[in-house]
């Protein structure tokens, strides 16, 4: 017998799961990697691309965790996070949102909120479940629905409603097959946040319609409105129980390189997204969770004094961009971006984003990143110095001038 020893090509495209089709990858790491090859290059580049603070974690926070590391807390810690960083989570919650927390039964600690936005959709989202989210939008909801098997389905949130979602429009969006609504408030990329009026609607749409609710509110202490805290729809009475609440440590406390976000649902919906964390990261490694327990209950004046700069970035890119003839602005209420509409000089979003990165050293996102809503904006990102917000603000009206 004769065997055929032909060893057949290995095609690593037909071994790719078909899911990975429905996703893209990231759009803000292009600008990134050619942020880094201008600068290397000895480019001067304004830096408005960061989704991040550009401070430091506060000290107190980074010793409490080198204590932790010295006193040899080096081992698993529990799947649901510590005892300490979930106590401290329930509570701050309970404080920022009015609504009693159990952070032992309601809580979970993960690596970033991404990944509890992640586990959650595994955990509630079946093939073929639709899920609704805010046009444009931080484009990872769309990847993790469609990873988990749903559908997303786009709802604009547009510049002439101050790109807060519509209810009206949520609801027309809804079929038998509507599974969850997501709300990110403050928003990224626009900081938008949604009214408490709105809120209110929507949880109304959401109680008629059996609906999840996954309310991202990493931005929500980064907020200009009155009050310290963005509204959220966890606060209205009923709604509790069927919201999934996104937050963590990346934006208020300057932890972004640290990992570290939490879940809050009721005990049932936690039991649900604890199955599944159990068999993604299983927990997050252990001395920085006691850094992130002191960064919740210590002194807040850290989160003050960010909050402040960023507020006098903000009015100098306000002021800045709204003298530009052509610019317009809607006035972002929350998170540390500003998203102008610069479609009347005649460039796609991609096309501008490219000229000013290129052509006059500002890195910017286009809108369109974010879903076809965002076409015709770009995202600026003011988590730089207040000096480095001035000089981009002349660089930009110079190349806007140029076009002209």
């Amino acid at each position: 017998m004769q065997y055929n020893t032909e060893t057949p090509a290995f095609n690593p495209e037909a071994a790719m799961a078909a899911r990975l089709q429905t996703v893209p990858f990231s759009g803000i790491r292009k600008v990134f990697d050619k942020v880094k090859e201008l600068e290397t290059a000895g480019r001067d580049v304004i830096h408005w691309q960061i989704g991040r603070p550009d401070f430091d974690t506060p000290e107190h926070i980074k010793q409490a965790a080198i204590d932790s590391l010295n006193r040899g807390e080096v081992h698993y810690a529990p799947n649901l996070g510590t005892l300490e960083l979930r106590r401290a989570i329930g509570a701050r919650t309970t404080l920022d949102n009015g609504v009693r927390v159990d952070g032992e039964k309601q809580a979970i600690v993960m690596a970033g909120a991404n990944e509890g936005i992640m586990v959650a959709m595994l955990a509630f989202v079946n093939p073929g479940d639709e899920v609704i989210v805010a046009n444009p939008n931080w484009h990872h909801y769309k990847s993790c629905v469609s990873l988990a098997g749903g559908v997303p389905v786009e709802v604009s949130a547009s510049e002439a409603n101050g790109f807060s979602l519509d209810p009206d429009e949520v609801e027309r969006a809804i079929t038998p097959r509507t599974k969850m609504l997501c709300i990110t408030s403050p928003g990224n990329p626009t900081g938008c946040v949604q009214s408490a009026e709105s809120l209110a609607a929507l949880a109304a749409i959401a109680v008629r319609h059996n609906l999840l609710v996954l309310s991202d509110e990493i931005y929500a202490r980064i907020y200009y409105g009155k009050g310290k805290v963005a509204p959220s729809i966890y606060s209205i009475p009923g709604m509790a129980e069927r919201t999934i609440i996104i937050n963590g440590f990346s934006k208020t406390y300057s932890m972004d390189g640290w990992r570290l976000g939490w879940t809050v649902a009721s005990e049932q919906l936690t039991r649900a997204i604890l199955k599944v964390r159990q068999y993604t990261t299983v927990c997050v490694n252990t001395f920085i969770q006691h850094g992130a327990a002191v960064a919740l209950s210590a002194d807040q004046s850290c989160v003050d004094m960010m909050v402040g700069e960023f507020a006098k970035r903000r009015e100098i890119l306000l002021k800045g961009l709204r003298a530009i003839p052509g610019l317009s602005v809607v006035e972002p209420l929350g998170a540390f971006y500003v998203f102008p509409n610069v479609s009347s000089f005649g460039k796609t979003s991609a096309e501008m984003a490219d000229y000013l990165l290129n052509d006059h050293g500002i890195a910017t996102v286009a809108g369109s990143v974010f879903g076809g809503a965002g076409e015709g904006c770009l995202r600026i990102a003011y988590s730089c110095s207040t000096a480095e917000c001035e000089r981009g603000v002349a660089r930009l009206a110079a190349a806007l001038d140029a076009i002209r």
